[in-house]
């Protein structure tokens, strides 16, 4: 086996009573048709010799016991050598900004770009609660990506194209002096969307006349481009004031109408490479047993999602240059995505598999809220934001009455949108997420003022010790050896690992979850352990773990886009 190979099964026990790595043998001992066991005894037998030898290299790695269990191979490090390498990451992380520490950076991405599709709203519409996933997500994913090397493109590719904008243009010009538009814009566009919907129940052949004025549009008609265009503007300064609040970047702002030159180039190819198929008056993508045909373009000439991602994918790949394409999305969209790929490898792309649809669950409230945008019955997601900071708010007021209004107005900004963030981004994607005020913004257990209150706790020892005229010192740093504080240096020297892992499966739970132990970790180590008023140099060395732990702490809940409070 290489090294490269042996690095790649080698784990970390869940219990530092059993070491700090475990080697499992079974792959090796299938190469050398030995027991595993036997295999694992032998390896150990050789290392504590060469350990009990001073072998230099034994020495250099900081090893200070090897031990077979089962098939497994255990090596514990010394608390010396491990505490050491700790101190060292951080100390270096912070060498350019002690504020923003790069511990974590790796370049396991260097060269490579990474474009990444989120939030991407449709225009007109509010962005709902259900808006939250894709937002917050895809921002996780982009900082891990960021952390990992990657060079990336964060792209909104926004819902500006389709029969609603006929619907809205319509409804607009029959309507739109009845409503304050120069004055409340976005709500006033809003509503006049619901309007129309409700209209057209009453009196269907308005769909009809939608249809029309949005063929008018494809068309270039030239006063329907203009209203277009303003209901772009209104929308996206509307979603901005939301993405200030999530910490939420773009790079690019790409809407579906910014593929309309190239659908035709699109259809061509598919043409060219007799991929085409006329089917009930619609051209379609035959995907054999697999799946329905991709639809490309319908009967009525008017152009489908499909193609204007089939369109977006080429330009991403041939003009963004991307190795890594993410699309963001629920997993209502899977069957679309998985067609959308299979006619891109159809058509002798193999780059398609660098895209992938990063799916993810819905939002399921306790009483039982449907949402409809048609209708209006929408949970705004701007008000959950709000309500989030007022309620905070309210409960800093009541555990720190203390802090001046400003002071209680920013920290109840950053926990409250910190709280809603962290409950989305702790659970596996993949499944629903419950929302419950109760325990959002609970200050303990798995939530997130509880992993910024530990920050804070953290900053507010620090900021103790700094009166007595000291600070942490990353330099000297006697060794800590009790069950508590060798915990919590294992759980902070994972933090490389977690993130690589965290990144590689599109996966920011596995960050959020990890927040929570190393929390975990240094709450036993804080209610066991006197900090400030030990004697040197113990106080010193605590002191530096827990610095340790407030730039981790620090450092993942900003790869999350959640602030490190100083305060709460």
């Amino acid at each position: 086996m290489s090294v490269e190979q042996i690095e790649a099964v080698i784990e970390r026990p869940k219990k530092i009573e059993h070491g700090h790595l475990a080697w499992p043998l079974f792959p090796l001992a299938k190469i050398l048709r030995r027991p595993p066991p036997a295999l694992a005894a032998q390896f150990a037998q050789l290392i504590q010799d060469r350990i009990a030898a001073g072998d230099p290299n034994c020495q250099k790695l900081g090893l200070a016991q090897a031990v077979a269990v089962g098939g497994f191979l255990n090596l514990t490090i010394r608390d010396e050598a491990f505490q050491d390498r700790l101190i060292q990451a951080v100390r270096a992380s912070l060498r350019h900004d002690p504020q923003a520490s790069t511990l974590g950076n790796s370049d396991v991405g260097k060269g490579r770009r990474l474009v990444i599709d989120y939030s991407s709203p449709n225009v007109a519409k509010p962005m709902h609660v259900g808006h939250l996933r894709a937002t917050v997500i895809g921002q996780a994913i982009r900082n891990l990506a960021q952390s990992q090397g990657y060079e990336v493109i964060g792209l909104n590719h926004l819902g500006d194209w389709g029969v609603q904008f006929g619907k809205l243009a319509w409804a607009y010009r029959q309507w739109g002096h009845e409503y304050d538009f120069e004055g409340k814009a976005f709500p006033s566009l809003f509503a006049i969307y619901v309007r129309f919907h409700e209209e057209a129940e009453k009196r269907p052949e308005l769909e009809a006349l939608g249809s029309a004025e949005f063929k008018k549009l494809e068309d270039g008609d030239p006063e329907l481009q203009a209203i277009w265009k303003r209901f772009v503007q209104i929308s996206l300064a509307e979603y901005q004031k939301v993405w200030d609040l999530l910490g939420v970047q773009h790079d690019l702002v790409r809407g579906e109408s910014f593929y309309n030159d190239r659908l035709q180039a699109v259809e061509s190819m598919l043409e060219q490479k007799k991929l085409l198929v006329l089917s009930d008056g619609a051209y379609v993508v035959p995907l054999g047993d697999e799946m329905p045909p991709c639809l490309i373009r319908k009967s009525d000439g008017a152009s489908l999602y499909a193609t204007r991602d089939l369109a977006s994918a080429i330009y991403r790949r041939e003009e963004l240059k991307a190795d890594l394409n993410l699309y963001v999305v629920g997993f209502e969209q899977s069957l679309h995505f998985k067609q959308v790929f299979k006619v891109l490898q159809l058509c002798g792309y193999d780059w398609v598999e660098g895209c992938h649809h990063v799916a993810f669950g819905l939002y399921r409230f306790k009483e039982g809220v449907k949402m409809s945008t048609r209708k209006g019955q929408v949970i705004f997601l701007e008000e959950v934001l709000r309500q989030a900071i007022e309620r905070t708010r309210e409960i800093i007021q009541t555990k720190n009455p203390n802090l001046t209004e400003e002071e209680r107005a920013r920290v109840a900004e950053e926990v409250g949108v910190g709280a809603v963030i962290f409950n989305d981004l702790l659970f596996d994607r993949s499944k629903n997420v419950e929302f419950d005020w109760d325990r959002i913004l609970s200050f303990e257990g798995d939530s997130g003022p509880y992993v910024q209150y530990m920050h804070v706790r953290c900053a507010s020892l620090i900021k103790k010790f700094e009166a007595a005229g000291l600070r942490p010192n990353l330099e000297q740093v006697s060794v800590l050896s009790s069950p508590e504080e060798r915990e919590l240096i294992r759980q902070l020297m994972s933090f490389d690992e977690v993130l690589e892992s965290s990144f590689a499966g599109f996966r920011p739970n596995v960050l959020a979850q990890y927040l929570l132990e190393v929390c975990a970790a240094f709450s036993r180590f804080y209610h066991e352990h006197r900090i400030l008023d030990e004697a040197e140099p113990i106080r010193g060395s605590r002191m530096a773990l827990v610095e340790c732990t407030r730039v981790i702490l620090a450092r993942g809940l900003r790869l999350l886009s959640i602030r490190p409070p100083q305060v709460m």
